[in-house]
């Protein structure tokens, strides 16, 4: 298996959970890595597992009105983010809308992270397109080098197509057969020259 790429390359771009990894939070994962340095940690979403409660619930427990348009079929799921922070919400969307606490990442994706994009959104405006999140994955200085070198991870170069088009279902397969790689070929054994 190849070296990492550098730690400038990994973000923004994507963790695929290598078949044979385990845990089962990461089982299958596919993350969307927003921040990576070597010196203070590595800030990632994951993209495609829903969480047990649905958008409905996080608009009632922040007291925010839904528009009458929003039906429970048309709301999307709730992604589970990561295992850290978990309370905490993130909106992944396209930067036709921003607001201050905005951050665009590859130039066609956005972060938000606050009150007023829920606001927006539960009024039927905001950005285009969009996932809602709770909690995020992240990796202590140094870590997810070692973790892909140990190869529980695969790297795939950031695109907006894997968040925006491809169903949240689909998303680990899709990453990993763009890879060129087929999951069952591959051995939980990393080697070494």
């Amino acid at each position: 298996m190849q070296n990492p790429p550098m730690e400038t390359q990994l973000a923004p771009g994507f963790l695929i959970a290598a078949p044979h990894l385990s845990d089962p939070f990461f089982r299958q994962a596919v993350v969307l890595l927003l921040e990576h340095d070597n010196e203070e940690g590595t800030f990632g979403i994951i993209i495609n597992r829903s969480a047990r409660i649905t958008l409905r619930d996080v608009f009632e427990e922040l007291k925010i009105d839904l528009s009458p348009e929003w039906t429970d079929e048309s709301l999307p799921p709730v992604m589970e983010g990561g295992p850290v922070t978990p309370e905490l919400g993130w909106v992944i969307h396209s930067p036709d809308w921003h607001c201050e606490q905005t951050r665009v990442f590859g130039g066609t994706t956005a972060v938000t992270s606050s009150r007023e994009i829920l606001e927006v959104i539960a009024h039927r405006e905001g950005p285009a397109v969009w996932w809602f999140c709770l909690g995020y994955a992240g990796w202590a200085a140094g870590q997810l080098v070692g973790e892909i070198r140990e190869g529980a991870w695969l790297h795939l170069s950031y695109e907006d197509e894997l968040i925006f088009r491809v169903p949240p279902a689909e998303r680990w397969h899709t990453a990993i057969s763009r890879l060129g790689i087929d999951p069952l070929c591959l051995s939980p054994v990393v080697g070494g020259a």
